[in-house]
């Protein structure tokens, strides 16, 4: 039975019904916000939708479905609201099963159509929600693109053009412990690459100290 009810008589699900826990169901602010906004625009919903309520003491009434929208309607400056009245003998069990289902999407969404078909700033001003677009990585797809036949040198993606190459090409084992000995490259990075096995990096100013330190000092006359 629908009936108007003042809204002072609603009060929230907070557990008070032994038997029906209390109302689990929370906005975030801008979520919130939304479906403050969209009632205003369309108050005509909370007729399409009545609060569903449980008579419970002395002439109250416990909110078992539309505990958000009781608090929009209340903060919007509602004094009364249409209302669906369950029978008093209504179980707890089945009250637990209305909260439930209520708040229940048993449909899916084909973003394509909604994506491509509707209004997007239209249902954005209405509360549905849109994944963030992924932000392009110019150099990734560049990188990407990049084969074995077009590479001009072993490319290493850290390293883009904020950085110029030196590149030392070592065919041999022992010429690349050498070389690692000679400039003292302990703090060398490497990276697996695809178009060599391995490269090697070493910031210059390591390569620059470890050539002074090995130059010959001059001799006293």
């Amino acid at each position: 039975m629908t009936q108007t009810i003042h809204i002072a008589l609603l009060d929230y699900n907070k557990g008070q019904l032994k038997g029906l826990p209390k109302n689990p169901r929370f906005f975030r602010d801008y979520r919130y916000e939304a479906m403050k906004k969209s009632i205003e625009e369309s108050p005509e919903m909370l007729e399409l939708r009545e609060l569903i309520v449980f008579p419970y003491d002395n002439g109250r009434y416990i909110v078992v479905c539309g505990n958000l929208r009781l608090r929009a309607c209340r903060e919007l400056g509602y004094t009364e609201l249409p209302c669906k009245v369950l029978d008093a003998k209504t179980k707890p069990k089945k009250l637990r099963e209305y909260a439930t289902k209520d708040n229940v999407s048993f449909g899916e969404t084909d973003m394509d159509i909604l994506t491509n078909e509707w209004d997007k700033s239209e249902l954005q001003d209405w509360g549905i929600e849109f994944a963030p677009e992924k932000e392009t990585d110019e150099f990734k797809e560049r990188f990407d693109a990049i084969t074995d036949d077009t590479a001009l040198y072993p490319l290493i993606p850290k390293y883009d053009e904020k950085h110029e190459l030196f590149i030392i090409q070592s065919a041999s084992e022992v010429d690349s412990n050498w070389l690692r000995e000679r400039l003292g490259m302990q703090r060398m990075r490497s990276y697996k690459t695809g178009k060599v096995s391995k490269s090697n990096v070493i910031d210059i100013k390591d390569v620059r100290n470890a050539l002074e330190d090995s130059d010959p000092q001059p001799q006293a006359s």
